[in-house]
């Protein structure tokens, strides 16, 4: 299958749960690499019975469970350059949808219903190292609001355009996305601006229309060479339109890195990296800021199994506040030790670093260890984190995934500290919850729990905020082209002693066609 059911997901609107597809293929085992968090795929030797095959209609509906991290663990993803030639399809949604309290107030307004059909291209070109990935989608929405009556629009566009090759001593990705975001009608708990972090952004439930770009250059040539290099850009902008929430505001980052590779031996490399980035808000105080970290590093094999990597540097913060006509500049070392082991059944590890940002020095320090198994993964770590303040708290993730012959469950469970837009420090809790279970070829069944809680750090107002969302979803096939799925979903936000909730109840009707090959 191709990734235009992976677009429709944001097409379709907040937290609609699809089951997942399974196993790849017979034989093979997926799982997330702990030292990368990247998917890797390896061969077994003894692989348990295969499961249900789902017919081409329920797979469409499948694929849109992706959107939740929980259901990510242990996935397979694709690869550059395996010669399959040119795939195009087009996917065809259509939803109608009935929700209590869709804007989240209290009181309610009253009930809303809205019927939805939604369109995503999908166009895949592999060739033997090189692949190329595009994407189209948009909907058209009939709405019959409390207040506001009946309104139809086009909205939530969305476009991708992926390029990866891979050659004998180099590697080249190229991506560049646009999407928007109706956030009365899609209010995702999951990292929607894929920037490694679910921000308070992402946590606000409210109204109006958000449009996130991004954009990815990576290069990197030398890969057998005694000297290598490797220069990454990445973009980052999200703006807001028609929205009453003074926290949400627009922001674009810009981060370059450039690194040069010395690989003295097999067993010996050091690195010395250049890293800039340049942060714009259009908030209270107009923030810029410019943080520049040289640093150079070694990694050692002490063994086939062991490795160990050090890494030490400098870290300046030029931060500028445009309304209040103010500039200040700190600076820090800053530095990061690993050391990993491989296992027969995965790894172990413990990493330690030092970070500098607009609000100072955090310290974090973890342990891991990872199990990998026929038709199971588990990845955890815990550890402790210092923050510019002082505080000392407990951080730690667990991924944990588990394949039964018709079924597969799911979780991850995150805690940790960062620095959101706002330039705050802010703690959060995270869990993603899933069962799936397939009845038989055409029929399926799947259930998902999301939560997130996060708080401020430091002496001003902690400001909780929670959100959380239950779905459950029945996915049948009804010819060799069409699926249907029908489900429930309730959904709570509670925040700044504000706690309101609704229930969903939906219906969708979906089919790919495959225009070529």
């Amino acid at each position: 299958m191709g990734k235009s059911g992976n677009r429709l997901v944001s097409a379709l609107g907040g937290g609609i749960a699809f089951v997942i597809s399974f196993s790849p293929a017979t034989g093979q085992q997926t799982s997330l690499s702990p030292a990368t968090g990247q998917q890797t795929t390896t061969q077994q030797t003894n692989a348990p019975s295969a499961p249900v095959q789902q017919t081409p209609s329920l797979q469409l509906l499948s694929q849109q469970a992706q959107q939740n991290p929980a259901r990510r663990v242990g996935r397979a993803g694709q690869q550059a350059g395996t010669g399959t030639g040119l795939r195009i399809t087009l996917d065809y949604l259509s939803s109608l949808r009935h929700d209590d309290n869709l804007r989240l107030t209290d009181p309610s307004f009253g009930s809303t219903t809205w019927w939805e059909n939604t369109l995503a291209l999908g166009i895949v070109n592999q060739k033997p190292g090189s692949t190329l990935r595009f994407n189209l989608s948009g909907l058209y929405r009939v709405a019959n609001e409390p207040i506001i009556g009946t309104e139809s629009e086009f909205v939530d566009p969305l476009t991708r355009l992926s390029y990866q090759q891979t050659g004998a001593n180099s590697l080249f990705s190229l991506l560049a996305e646009y999407r928007e975001r109706d956030l009365s009608f899609n209010r995702s708990l999951t990292d929607v601006n894929l920037d490694g972090i679910i921000d308070s952004a992402d946590v606000t439930g409210t109204v109006g229309d958000q449009i996130n770009t991004r954009g990815n250059l990576d290069w990197e040539t030398g890969l057998n060479d005694p000297l290598g290099f490797r220069f990454n850009y990445r973009h980052r902008e999200r703006r807001y339109s028609n929205t009453i929430d003074p926290s949400l505001f627009d922001n674009s980052e810009d981060l370059f890195t450039a690194t040069t590779f010395f690989r003295i031996s097999p067993v010996l490399r050091t690195n010395l990296r250049i890293n800039y980035r340049e942060f714009e808000a259009d908030d209270t105080p107009q923030t810029d800021r410019n943080t520049t970290t040289v640093s150079t590093g070694v990694s050692y094999n002490i063994s086939p199994i062991t490795t160990v990597n050090v890494n030490v540097g400098y870290t300046q913060v030029d931060n500028t506040q445009r309304a209040f006509n103010t500039n200040t500049v700190t600076e820090n070392f800053v530095w990061s030790l690993g050391w990993n082991r491989t296992l027969p059944d995965g790894d172990i590890n413990f990493r330690a670093n030092q970070s500098f940002g607009v609000n100072g020095t955090r310290t974090n320090a973890t342990v891991g260890r990872s199990y990998q198994r026929v038709n199971s993964t588990l990845d955890f770590n815990a550890g402790f984190t210092r923050g510019p303040f002082g505080d000392i708290s407990t951080i730690g993730q667990i991924d944990y995934s588990y394949q039964f012959p018709s079924s597969r469950i799911g979780a991850t469970i995150q805690r940790r500290d960062d620095t959101n837009t706002q330039s705050v420090e802010t703690r959060q809790t995270l869990a993603f919850l899933t069962y799936d279970y397939l009845i038989n070829p055409i029929s399926a069944l799947s259930f998902s729990a999301n939560f997130i809680d996060q708080e401020n750090e430091g002496s001003g107002p902690s400001n909780p905020r929670q959100r959380g969302t239950f779905n459950a979803s029945y996915s049948r096939a009804i010819t060799k082209d069409w699926a249907l799925n029908v489900g429930y979903q309730y959904e709570m936000d509670d925040q700044s002693s504000r706690e309101v909730d609704s229930n969903s109840f939906f219906l969708t009707l979906g089919r790919r066609f495959t225009l070529k090959p």
